[in-house]
């Protein structure tokens, strides 16, 4: 029988060490391990997060690694399959090679249960720590939870260590869809991975793993926006991307013909409210009038006081009245106090201030808030006479990003929009006839009609957990209430949490299982190519990331007949 290492064990061993472990396979991939997933090298040298289920095959319900497709590491020792290093490091070390004994090892072995775990009791906990559910610190604990609960899962739920469908999800190595998750998604994460025409192209032998993680991560930022993608490829920071959007629509949205009013701007920011400013432009109005007019809107003094004093002074209705003599006869004659007078005062010296003064002597916002956004409002000015409006040219116009940045970025997103096996044909990894051989395959598997017996319920009277009788009032709740059926048999005592993930475990083991023989029979006696592949591989790995977008970009812009 072929040798295999549980991938849980070998995270498990990451986790105890605080490490990361390598290995390399026949065909040019390395992985990578740390506590926490499982990652693949990519051809410009970044890591990418894989699903182990799909990745490695499946033995006694464990994603495993067949020891036999593993490359040594010559240059770390004569038998070197797994190299390590640490997760923190003073300095830069060289990887050290890792005894096979030594992650075979099994955790679970230190523990002593009073009853002796099931298979799927030990599958869970192992799970459970390789995830980090269960700490070093609570490993021990789980035997007296066990004792309690009675099995290990009902212990992780019932403590309070998880819910069921995070525990669901770590051990079948998935996602479990969200009621938040928008349908097309959900429709997603609910698709069998393996089903995917990048990972038909696997098992065909036409792609290794690493031509398809590449293609895939070009998808996914190709399809990110501009200053997304900026900011992944380290042109700009988060903040410059910010600024410059918010001096986009400063630029796009004028209001009343002026470009940026700096109370406009600030509204824009959330630095005042709407109503603050409005509030602030009224004071000011009134504060631009004359000294009478502000005691007659304050209500301190009628019109007829200010009439009589002009009489007494013997200045026109019509002529400027001296502030200052006004104020000394209304405080003589008793019309006002002097408390009146000081805040009418107070608002006439308001008038006189700019917008921002004002602001900031009614307490709306700080001088340091005025003076940033006058420094935008320039930038903003400046950007509406250069009729620069789009969010690259405004990032060169700000020196945020060189021009050279900004075009390989919009390349990279042009790429990203493109067919996934329009992208995988552009990298060399396989043919257009590949792609077309593998979406044909896909097609008629999935119009292919299903065998029944497929579901969770029948899965389940199947093997004999439960009868037909007692599935019935579960799956009308199920039905009823949208509520995971799986869920419904834990909370009604029906079943344990092994026996639904050991159900569902073997479901999708045999949905893959089939998928994968059907594959293969539809091949029809044809090779595999995977030498080609791997060479291919190793001269993208040896190219730079601009010169690889490069040359996609020249690819996808030929005419269609020159493809």
């Amino acid at each position: 029988m072929t040798d295999l290492l549980p991938l849980c064990l070998l995270r498990i061993w990451c986790r105890m060490n605080d490490s990361w472990l390598s290995f390399k396979t026949h065909t040019k991939d390395r992985y990578l391990i740390n506590p926490s997933g499982y990652f693949i090298e990519l051809p410009d040298g970044s890591l990418t997060p894989i699903s182990p289920r799909v990745t490695f095959p499946v033995f006694d319900r464990f994603p495993s690694v067949p020891l036999e497709i593993l490359s040594v590491r010559s240059q770390y020792g004569d038998d070197a399959k797994f190299v390590s290093v640490p997760m923190i490091v003073p300095r830069e070390v060289e990887p050290t090679k890792i005894e096979i004994s030594q992650l075979k090892e099994d955790p679970l072995d230190k523990l002593e249960f009073p009853e002796k775990l099931s298979p799927m009791e030990r599958y869970v906990l192992l799970r459970a720590f390789e995830t980090g559910l269960v700490s070093k610190a609570g490993f021990n604990k789980m035997v007296e939870l066990r004792a309690r609960f009675k099995t290990i899962g009902a212990a992780l739920i019932s403590g309070g260590i998880c819910q069921w469908e995070s525990l669901l999800g770590y051990c079948l190595d998935t996602r479990p869809p969200s009621r938040l998750d928008p349908p097309s998604l959900r429709t997603l994460i609910e698709r069998r991975e393996w089903e995917l025409t990048g990972e038909i192209l696997v098992a065909l032998g036409r792609i290794n793993r690493t031509h398809l993680e590449f293609a895939l991560k070009i998808k996914r930022d190709g399809s990110q926006a501009l200053g997304q993608i900026l900011t992944a490829m380290g042109a700009c920071k988060d903040d410059d991307v910010e600024r410059c959007l918010k001096i986009q629509n400063a630029v796009k949205e004028p209001p009343g013909g002026e470009v940026a009013l700096i109370g406009r701007l600030l509204v824009s920011q959330g630095i005042i409210a709407e109503e603050e400013l409005e509030d602030a432009l009224r004071n000011q109005r009134i504060a631009r009038q004359s000294l009478a007019r502000i005691l007659v809107s304050m209500g301190a003094c009628s019109q007829r006081d200010i009439d009589s004093f002009a009489r007494v002074s013997g200045v026109g209705f019509q002529s400027e009245i001296d502030d200052v003599a006004l104020g000394n006869y209304l405080l003589k004659t008793d019309t006002i106090t002097k408390t009146h007078l000081e805040e009418a005062l107070r608002i006439q010296q308001r008038g006189r201030q700019v917008l921002g003064e004002l602001l900031v002597s009614m307490g709306l916002c700080s001088a340091t808030d005025i003076e940033n956004v006058i420094d935008f409002q320039r930038e903003v000015r400046e950007t509406y006479r250069s009729g620069v409006e789009k969010l690259g040219s405004i990032l060169i116009h700000c020196g945020k990003v060189p021009p050279t940045k900004v075009d390989e970025a919009v390349k990279l997103q042009s790429i990203g929009r493109q067919p996934f096996g329009a992208i995988l044909v552009a990298l060399g990894a396989c043919t257009a006839d590949d792609i077309m051989e593998a979406l044909n395959m896909q097609q008629k598997w999935r119009t292919k009609e299903r065998s029944p017996g497929d579901r969770l319920g029948e899965v389940l009277v199947r093997q004999g957990i439960l009868t037909e009788e007692v599935l019935e009032e579960p799956l009308l709740e199920h039905m009823r209430d949208e509520k995971p059926l799986g869920r419904i048999l834990i909370d009604r005592g029906i079943c344990s949490p092994e026996q639904i993930i050991e159900a569902l475990i073997e479901r999708d083991h045999k949905r893959q299982y089939e998928f994968l023989e059907y594959v293969k029979g539809s091949q029809a006696g044809e090779g595999p190519s995977g030498t080609e592949t791997a060479d291919q591989a190793e001269k993208s790995g040896d190219s730079k990331k601009s010169s690889l977008v490069d040359k996609l970009s020249t690819w996808f812009s030929r005419p269609k007949g020159k493809q």
